[in-house]
């Protein structure tokens, strides 16, 4: 109320409100409304309309980084042992007994060496280098629901009718939500 006994009332005019006392504001279009206190009343011949609120959630996602996976290649040495067959000569005397006479050529009776060339296999390592397996490293979107909450506010309408010849049509006291 005001500093007068006058009612108040209240204006909306494209989305702004205005109260004043004293007489109704001469724009017959505009919505008009006595205020007393905290309540509002419907002045005669006008309706009033009072918006009801709710609030709901909704999820949106985004993409952000979570980790990261480490492939990692370690060398790992190790002795192996291969058994290779290898073939050498060897020499081998044998002695004959022969019985008999001899003609001696130019060589007999002289002393000298003889060699004799032996062969033989020597085992050589090399090494290959191969391929045994390939890696393919790929990823992949996997889906899970997560349960998320929060609180939601909403207004809940109740009607009180005070006589029943206020009724206007409604079905009564109730609770709408």
């Amino acid at each position: 109320m005001g500093g007068n006994d006058q009612p108040t009332h209240e204006h909306r005019v494209g989305g702004r409100v205005y109260r004043h006392a004293g007489e109704a504001h001469p724009e017959g279009s505009v919505e008009h409304r006595a205020i007393e206190g905290d309540v509002t009343h419907a002045v005669e011949g006008e309706t009033l309309e009072v918006p009801v609120f709710e609030e709901e959630l909704t999820a949106t996602t985004r993409e952000r980084e979570v980790g990261e996976v480490q492939v990692t290649k370690d060398v790992v040495a190790e002795e192996q042992v291969l058994e290779v067959p290898v073939t050498e000569e060897r020499v081998r005397v044998q002695r004959r007994a022969v019985q008999g006479d001899a003609t001696p050529d130019a060589n007999a009776f002289q002393e000298g060496t003889f060699e004799v060339p032996i062969r033989g296999e020597e085992v050589e390592l090399q090494k290959r280098t191969r391929v045994t397996e390939e890696l393919e490293i790929a990823k992949e979107a996997v889906q899970h629901t997560e349960q998320v909450g929060g609180t939601v506010r909403r207004e809940e309408v109740v009607v009180d009718e005070a006589t029943p010849s206020a009724r206007t049509g409604g079905t009564g006291t109730g609770r709408t939500s």
